[in-house]
């Protein structure tokens, strides 16, 4: 399916044209606001990567997502590389994913389980009070949280988060 995304560059989202709108959100892609589909930069992203879609910005139509980052340059500042990697990685396994916030996904695993998964680049800094506090939100509210770190190769590597209680 090759479905017309219209992508507006000032708030970085698609606008999913024509019929593909109910099979994208039937396969937990994009937001839906009224009769209308938007996807988000990274759904944007993988979409072109597995040419799914094209995409109208600035009245041109682009089928790779090479040209759609030259030409949207402003909306990838936001979302680092890792996030398309891990993103397509769990597309990839099957399962449903979706993008929450920065380095913050939505997983549905195939057994229909729901999980959160924060994503974290070798070497880049964040606390292991963040990460603590990722968890715990993600357990009060009955949500396995996972953290997916991405190498600097590329590689990544998933930990389920649980809280130890001592004996």
């Amino acid at each position: 399916m090759n479905a017309l995304v219209k992508v507006d560059k000032g708030s970085c989202t698609g606008l999913v044209e024509d019929g593909g709108a109910r099979e994208f959100e039937e396969k937990w892609f994009g937001e839906k606001s009224g009769d209308k589909l938007f996807l988000n930069i990274i759904e944007i992203s993988y979409l072109l990567l597995t040419g799914r879609i094209i995409v109208e910005t600035d009245g041109r139509i682009i089928s790779t997502l090479e040209d759609f980052m030259k030409s949207s340059l402003e909306c990838f500042k936001e979302y680092s590389w890792s996030n398309l990697v891990v993103y397509k990685d769990l597309r990839d396994r099957g399962r449903k994913v979706r993008v929450l916030g920065k380095n913050v996904f939505m997983m549905k695993d195939k057994h229909g389980d729901i999980r959160l998964v924060l994503i974290l680049e070798e070497k880049s800094p964040l606390g292991v009070k963040d990460i603590i506090e990722f968890a715990e939100k993600s357990m009060r509210n009955n949500i396995t949280p996972i953290v997916a770190i991405v190498s600097l190769q590329g590689e990544i590597t998933y930990y389920e988060l649980a809280r130890i209680e001592p004996s």
